[in-house]
């Protein structure tokens, strides 16, 4: 059962970290290069809770935009990772004890 657990933390994590990566690129690259994102952009908003979606989003003095809806799951997905990795410990710990 831990292992399932850390598995879907390490998904948590990685999904995170791409979704930083969007955060920074999109708020500092050029528009050049910025215009490649534009897919990977509307992909991650399309599964973002509508809730969610369009929050927090400001130009930058680059010309880009910083996605805080982004950033607000990257930071939610990363407390669960958090939160999974110490219950998988917990569940490691009991089964040896």
């Amino acid at each position: 059962m831990s292992g399932v657990i850390r598995v879907t933390a390490r998904v948590c994590r990685v999904v995170a970290w791409v979704l930083v990566a969007l955060v920074v690129a999109g708020a500092v690259l050029p528009a050049g290069p910025r215009s490649l994102l534009l897919g990977a952009n509307g992909l991650v908003s399309s599964l973002l809770p509508s809730g969610v979606s369009g929050l927090f989003v400001f130009v930058t003095p680059f010309g880009g935009a910083f996605r805080g809806d982004f950033a607000l799951v990257a930071l939610a997905l990363l407390v669960l990772d958090w939160l999974l990795c110490h219950v998988a410990a917990s569940l490691e710990r009991g089964a040896r004890g």
